[in-house]
């Protein structure tokens, strides 16, 4: 505590509280602390703890093999074959983590990312042990019932291995143990809006130190109340004495020259060097930055286009709409006898929709109108007390029932089981001559449900900003979409929208 002790004495002695709107500095000979070693002790906790988790998993991954096999067969310790099944897979399991990025800083940092990365690896090692398995005709020697309940409680033990590490680390960051102290160079707005939305993320683990500014003889603006600590060549002077693990450049690329000379002073700073991108990039929602043949280039819209139209995404797909054929047939078969009693006319609905990059298809639904109502020559949104809808469809358009023969549009690769919801091909028309982001719907299959309906956003749109924020949440779920996105969508579309009162 030696080191932090004496950056609090050096703020207190280095910084002035402001007079008028600039802040006024002292120089005074930078006090050296003692000992870094608490600091780093602390700091190099990270590799051991990721270290643990691996152990952990492979640990777990064995026990899970045992422990599945005790309950199948009575007895702890399976035959030589199952064994060697065992080890194989659990090995596997492990690389595939590692080759996932499941044991780095970042992902471990956040529960979600951790089950995000976790539940594509694991089924990643799953499809290919059982892969291996059948080329070496192997799999006929073990129990298909001792694998399932292997499986079932490896997955049950690796997840309490990431809530217990994720615990773990809100403790040691809570007590600072665990915490990235980091430093911004520039008191401009950027930083203030840096400062700001760390202040905000309680639990993003930064401890921000402080500001450095050379330009000291001007106005600073608003920095929360954090101090400003110096110049770079004091940054420098303090870096040696105090445990600094990230550098954040937060000055406007006006001056390409003067930043260039300051990244070169700042690259002798024994810490991670960051340069906070151009404002215009701050206005885009998810920003990603990657090498292309060597150019670094900010990804800032639709970075995760390619993994939704992925193998996973698909698989996904066409998993749950063959459960929810097979589950509800029977309620399939009783909608359209249904429908053939209560009016005349075909059990099924096709309109034109857009699809993918504004392909046009058929979107199936059932009938939930009179015949002359249904024939789409001018296409007309169904409002409350719509005397087209029949009886019984009223009833399905409310528990959204007749969207159930869409499940065909997600075998055929039209669809997707999220996503954003497909409008008429005139609706289509409409909105996107006033709402520019209109098209980047599109950018995606759209889906039976979506996250827009799931906040409420379902059925009539009759107003302009009902559409906007329509837009707004799909294209929220496409930046950000993930499988574990999808399946909570999909839980909550069975909790709440069948209940809503806005579809009709």
């Amino acid at each position: 505590m030696k080191h932090l002790l004496s950056l609090k004495s050096w703020q207190r002695s280095f910084y002035a509280p402001p007079d008028g709107p600039a802040s006024t500095l002292r120089t005074q000979k930078l006090p050296r602390a003692k000992s870094r070693a608490i600091g780093h002790r602390f700091y190099y906790r990270w590799p051991v703890l990721l270290n643990c988790l691996r152990l952990a998993d492979l640990l777990g991954l064995l026990v899970s093999g045992f422990i599945a096999f005790m309950f199948r067969f009575g007895t702890f310790l399976p035959e030589q074959n199952a064994q060697l099944y065992l080890y194989f897979s659990s090995v596997a399991t492990v690389v595939s983590l590692q080759l996932s990025h499941a044991y780095t800083r970042r992902n471990a940092a956040s529960l979600d990312r951790q089950l995000a990365v976790l539940f594509k690896a694991g089924v990643a090692a799953l499809l290919i042990s059982l892969l291996c398995g059948f080329i070496s005709r192997s799999l006929g020697d073990y129990s298909r019932g001792w694998v399932i309940l292997t499986v079932v409680v490896g997955a049950v033990l690796l997840c309490f291995n990431r809530m217990l590490l994720s615990r773990f680390i809100q403790h040691g960051a809570a007590l600072g143990h665990l915490s990235e102290h980091i430093v911004l160079v520039g008191a401009t707005e950027r930083a203030g809006k840096l400062i700001a939305a760390l202040h905000a993320e309680s639990k993003s683990g930064v401890r921000v130190l402080g500001v450095f500014e050379d330009r000291l003889n001007r106005p600073l603006p608003d920095l929360h109340g954090l101090a400003v600590l110096g110049t770079t060549d004091d940054l420098i002077e303090f870096s040696r004495v105090n445990r600094v693990d990230r550098v954040v450049v937060t000055m406007p690329w006006i001056s390409s020259s003067r930043i260039d000379q300051m990244l070169q002073k700042l690259s002798t700073v024994p810490a991670r060097l960051d340069l906070v991108p151009h404002d215009m990039i701050w206005r885009y929602r998810s920003v990603d930055m990657q090498l292309l043949a060597g150019i670094p280039v900010a990804t800032i819209t639709n970075g995760l286009i390619d993994d939704q139209s992925g193998i996973a995404k698909r698989a996904f797909d066409l998993c749950v709409a063959a459960l929810m054929l097979t589950c509800l047939a029977p309620v399939m078969l009783a909608v359209a006898l249904a429908i053939k009693i209560d009016s005349k006319g075909p059990v099924l609905f096709r309109q034109k929709r857009h699809g993918f990059n504004n392909t046009v298809f058929d979107v199936y639904k059932f009938r939930s109108m009179t015949v002359a109502g249904s024939i789409p020559d001018t296409v007309v949104q169904a409002t409350r007390n719509d005397a087209r809808i029949t009886r019984l469809g009223r009833f399905l358009r409310r528990s959204s029932l007749d969207e159930l023969p869409q499940l065909f549009n997600v075998l055929r690769g039209e669809m997707s089981i999220v996503g954003p919801r497909p409008h008429a091909v005139e609706h289509n028309l409409q909105y996107a001559r006033t709402i520019i982001e209109y098209y980047g719907r599109h950018n995606v299959k759209p889906g039976i449900t979506g996250w827009a309906q799931v906040n409420g956003l379902r059925g009539e749109t009759d107003t302009e900003e009902k559409m906007r924020q329509r837009v707004a949440l799909d294209l929220y779920y496409i930046e950000r979409w993930s499988l574990l996105f999808d399946a909570k969508i999909v839980l909550l579309t069975a909790a709440t929208v069948w209940f809503q009162s806005t579809a009709y």
